[in-house]
């Protein structure tokens, strides 16, 4: 009980720091929140248990160069332990179901050059190849990874266990590694 109301209280001083929030936002218990004024969150919100959505304009103490953007349109739902990591931009539908262990980020540590493979992964620059757009009523399965630059399309359904690395059109469902059109809906 007492850990409910910690969690309210909690909860309630995020959406005070939000740059939007909409009405009647709920989440669960042990949720992480970094960068709030880059964080909108539209209406009849779910977030659940050990969630974490992070909003980054500095890493270690450097500015990341970019001014960062993460927009939850309306009933959405984001299930336990998802994590969302933007340094750009990452749009998020309304009416979209993201399962349980879904990672979602537009950016990645380091750039994969020579000298930055010598710094260990946690030290190295954060940069970005792009946004991540995420059309409305999507459902995104348990345990999917959505990587930086990618549009998944309006309707569509992304199978359990997948990574999303390139756009994926509205009204299909895609599944594998990497993700790929399986059937058009």
């Amino acid at each position: 009980m007492i850990d409910k109301i910690l969690k309210n209280i909690k909860w309630q001083h995020v959406l005070k720091k939000l740059k939007h929030h909409g009405i009647d936002c709920r989440v669960g218990l042990d949720f992480s929140v970094h960068g709030e004024k880059y964080i909108s969150i539209g209406d009849h919100f779910r977030g659940g248990k050990h969630i974490i959505i992070d909003a980054y304009d500095t890493y270690k103490g450097s500015p990341t160069g970019m001014i960062p953007s993460i927009f939850i349109g309306n009933d959405v739902t984001l299930t336990d332990n998802c994590y969302i990591s933007s340094i750009n931009e990452i749009t998020i539908g309304d009416g979209t179901l993201i399962g349980n262990n879904t990672f979602i980020c537009d950016n990645f540590h380091g750039n994969s050059t020579e000298d930055e493979l010598m710094i260990k992964p946690s030290d190295r620059k954060l940069y970005s190849k792009g946004r991540v757009c995420i059309g409305k009523n999507v459902w995104i399965g348990r345990n999917v990874c959505v990587m930086p630059n990618v549009v998944i399309g309006d309707y569509s359904v992304i199978g359990a266990n997948s990574v999303v690395t390139h756009n994926i059109p509205s009204r299909c469902i895609a599944a594998g590694v990497p993700a790929r059109e399986v059937k058009r809906i």
